[in-house]
């Protein structure tokens, strides 16, 4: 008995532990079965740059290894989380993000007035729509309004309406009108339906014709306006335009603005013979009524 006890201690101090716990490329590698790595397999995750080979990859920085993780993102859609080796260390989302969204941008002002005729009213007129002719929103280079990046974004001319397109890219354009004025005739007992409109319009460098590619209205309180009488002349129910453009433009795009608009009376009585017989809607530049195009440039950088 006291021989197998001898025995079996000698056994034991003598097994060695082969059991491994860790991530190697050894084909020995043996794992230990008691030991669990949880290693997500991800579809939803990108690695920039893509490649798995030395000579593609930019150089580890010293202290590092394996290739590439100098200058190395893993970007995951699911999560929205961003991921960066510069080398030493790995950064996560929130400085990364910060640089991929500090993008460059075009800002120009408004210039002068824009008038859009939508008819006369004569000596009567009721339950009629009057639709108005678009007219070009024209923009200045001048200050206040400055450009960031002249050689992607320019304006045709110093005070243009068109905005040219010079680099092909991912835009976002954005405008603002302020307060837009409406012109009416005198009106008795009468419901109207003030409805101005901002286009933008897109032209190319193969194709010249002006085609829509956003559509923005603004509609007076409730949906039409209801007063016992409407004094001719301009008048404010409180309608501004403003909208926002994301799209992937070409060199040689051409981009403009346009304001237009109807005018629906429901019921009652209009009459320009007592004055105030154009019927138009107006963007001024007094008061807060002056009004700026943004055009930012979005680049990963």
């Amino acid at each position: 008995m006291k021989t197998n006890f001898i025995l079996m201690v000698f056994l034991l101090c003598n097994i060695k532990a082969i059991a491994q716990v860790g991530i190697s490329k050894t084909l020995t590698f043996q794992p230990d079965s008691r030991t669990q790595l949880h290693v997500k397999q991800d579809d939803y995750a990108a690695r920039l740059p893509r490649a798995n080979t030395a000579s593609v990859l930019p150089a580890s920085a010293v202290g590092t290894t394996g290739n590439g993780t100098q200058g190395s993102v893993i970007f995951n859609s699911e999560t929205g989380s961003v991921v960066q080796n510069d080398g030493t260390t790995w950064k996560i989302s929130d400085p990364i993000v910060s640089v991929m969204k500090n993008n460059k941008m075009s800002r120009f002002v408004r210039s002068g007035n824009v008038t859009t005729s939508c008819g006369t009213c004569g000596l009567a007129c009721a339950l009629t729509v009057k639709t108005c002719t678009p007219a070009n929103i024209n923009f200045t280079t001048s200050s206040p309004s400055f450009n960031e990046i002249s050689t992607d974004v320019s304006l045709a001319a110093g005070t243009s309406n068109v905005i040219n397109i010079n680099t092909k890219g991912l835009y976002k354009v954005s405008f603002k009108s302020g307060t837009v004025d409406i012109s009416t005739p005198l009106c008795v007992g009468v419901v109207i339906n003030l409805q101005s409109k901002l286009g933008l319009e897109l032209s190319t460098a193969a194709d010249a014709t002006w085609r829509p590619i956003n559509n923005t209205s603004s509609s007076s309180t409730a949906g039409a306006l209801s007063v016992s009488s409407l004094l001719p002349g301009s008048i404010d129910v409180g309608q501004s335009l403003a909208f926002t453009y994301v799209g992937v433009f070409n060199a040689g795009d051409k981009l403009r603005l346009t304001l237009a608009g109807s005018q629906d009376i429901g019921s009652g009585i209009c009459t320009g013979a007592l004055g105030g017989n154009n019927m138009s809607f107006s963007m001024t530049t007094t008061g807060n009524a002056i009004s700026e195009v943004i055009v930012e440039e979005i680049k990963m950088q």
